[in-house]
């Protein structure tokens, strides 16, 4: 793993739209990459306060409320995970922060194998890219990255089942998944649910 030299065509400054969700808290607004191309090299280098411009908090429901600040700073430590609800992929040479190398189409290649987290006031379920040859005791027991990636996400409020979101993206906190499973392909589980005649 290393640090790739920030090239001059990457973008400097960029917004992207973010939700953040934790146990007591729910707002969307912005955030600035500064010089980062991706989001979650910037959330995973920083630490303390993530600041958010434009930030409107929202009902438990996802429903957005009349409250909006022009820049609020909210605590790390404090998230559940952040989300994109339709998230962009990065333009060709902008994930110019924190790189991981490329080993191929073998064991070492990450593969997206889906999960199932709980964090205190959510479900969540994803597809997390993790190497092939990790188990589920080795992914909770990792510490980095703090925030961890994942894609195709489906979220369900644990005090309000009603209430289901569906991101494409979204940045879960280590500190705040209380468990983890890994989960069979969704035709496996959709056929252990239908009785036999």
């Amino acid at each position: 793993m290393v640090w790739d030299d920030l090239s001059a065509t990457a973008p400097v400054g960029r917004d992207e739209p973010v939700e953040l969700v934790g146990t007591n808290l729910r707002l969307m607004g912005a955030v600035s990459l500064g010089r980062f191309g991706r989001l979650s090299d910037l959330i995973n280098a920083s630490r303390g306060y993530i600041r958010v411009r434009n930030a409107q908090l929202l009902q438990r429901n996802g429903e957005p409320t009349s409250l909006v600040l022009a820049e609020l700073m909210v605590d790390q430590d404090e998230i559940s995970f952040i989300a994109q609800p339709q998230a962009e992929a990065p333009e060709p040479g902008a994930a110019v922060g924190f790189i991981e190398p490329v080993f191929g189409e073998n064991v070492e290649a990450r593969q997206a194998r889906e999960f199932v987290m709980f964090t205190p006031g959510h479900t969540v379920t994803g597809k997390v890219h993790i190497f092939g040859q990790t188990d589920l005791a080795g992914f909770v027991d990792a510490t980095d990255p703090r925030f961890v990636p994942v894609t195709e996400v489906t979220t369900r409020s644990l005090s309000d089942r009603r209430i289901v979101s569906r991101y494409d993206f979204i940045l879960i906190n280590r500190t705040q998944m209380i468990a983890a499973a890994e989960a069979g392909s969704r035709d496996d589980i959709a056929a252990q649910d239908v009785p036999e005649i």
